[in-house]
């Protein structure tokens, strides 16, 4: 007679979250599984630090912009309950840079960097928090000296690529861009950046390569869909940028109220303007402004092609309040238009509209 079966040994909890760390390292394919059994263990024992920061990487790999405020609680119970945990500072820093809250992130990072001084992963974000701070010479500081220990950091790279960027510095700033695709990575941030980088200094093929080449990557991302919109725009193709803007509208937007939310669709209703506005639509093209302006009052850009449709429209007074707003944002009219629209209102040249 067999002897009888014995049951197989219960997995203890390290070894699951360890398994559970690894699945979600890899790329999170299992992430709602992964959430459902880390609930599963926090039920029981609510008080492990590792458990609650892989919630939140969970949280954060089911891709769900609404999941977010999840994440960040999970991150900070997890450091109340174990400072110590570098790791959980590090995603938590990630966190707040992605819902621009840049000032929360240096926190993190220098109280981070108090305990592991010279971590070259929390400088490289401690750059990026810098420059999302307004501190651009800070941020190409921090990256050019992590560089000059390590020049194959294509993160340091792409944050110093942005730095240079914020200083007007295209040309340099498109180089350290570049160095990073070349080096194989697939984030498709570094697209959209390097393609709105290209369409900024009128290099539209270019831009089109590398905007196409993130949306294969990366085909959800509505950013990377308006900004080709904006290049099919800007190399005349208006029917292929309404293609864009049309795979904008049926994925929809994130219900949920962000920065990052708002700059999208200003940006969103901002192009959907231009576009009309090629097309001599100017009563779509001044709803399109007015939804932008709905969303970012402060738009310098939404302000100047309200002001262009309005000159159209032969609304001159009106176009003039809108002019005179986005002087005051930095984004002026051009001057064959102030001219024009001066000529009209009758307005003698004192330099500028007022």
């Amino acid at each position: 007679m067999p002897a009888p079966q014995s049951a197989a040994a219960p997995v203890s909890v390290p070894e699951r979250l360890k398994r559970i760390e690894a699945e979600l390292y890899a790329g999170g394919s299992h992430a709602k599984d992964d959430i459902r059994e880390l609930t599963d263990i926090l039920a029981a024992n609510p008080g492990i630090a590792e458990a609650h920061m892989l919630l939140a990487v969970a949280y954060r790999s089911v891709g769900n912009p609404e999941m977010v405020g999840e994440a960040r609680a999970e991150l900070r119970q997890a450091l109340d309950l174990k400072p110590d945990l570098l790791p959980a500072r590090l995603f938590l820093a990630q966190v707040y840079l992605e819902t621009s809250r840049p000032d929360r992130a240096r926190e993190e990072l220098e109280a981070a960097l108090a305990r592991a001084p010279n971590q070259p992963q929390f400088l490289i974000l401690l750059g990026e928090a810098e420059r999302q701070l307004g501190n651009p010479a800070k941020a190409i500081e921090i990256s050019r000296g992590l560089l000059q220990s390590d020049p194959k950091l294509a993160q340091a790279h792409y944050y110093l690529g942005l730095a240079l960027l914020d200083l007007k510095q295209r040309d340099e700033g498109i180089r350290e861009l570049e160095l990073v695709i070349q080096s194989g990575v697939g984030d498709p941030n570094v697209f959209l950046n390097l393609g709105g980088a290209y369409l900024d200094a009128g290099r539209v093929d270019q831009a089109l390569a590398t905007l196409e080449q993130g949306a294969r990557i990366a085909p959800t991302v509505l950013d990377l869909r308006i900004q080709l919109a904006r290049a099919y725009r800007m190399k005349g193709s208006l029917q292929q940028a309404e293609q864009q803007l049309a795979v904008v509208t049926k994925t929809g937007f994130s219900k949920q109220p962000t920065v990052a939310l708002q700059q999208l669709q200003t940006s969103y209703h901002l192009e959907l303007g231009l576009i009309r506005l090629q097309q001599n639509q100017f009563a779509q093209a001044a709803s399109a402004f007015q939804a932008a302006l709905a969303m970012d009052p402060n738009s310098g850009p939404a302000h100047r092609y309200m002001a262009e449709v309005l000159m159209h429209q032969g609304l001159y007074s009106r176009a003039l309040e809108q002019a005179v707003q986005a002087d005051k944002l930095g984004s002026p009219l051009p001057a064959a238009q102030r001219k024009e629209l001066e000529t009209k209102l009758g307005i003698k040249k004192t330099g500028g509209l007022e």
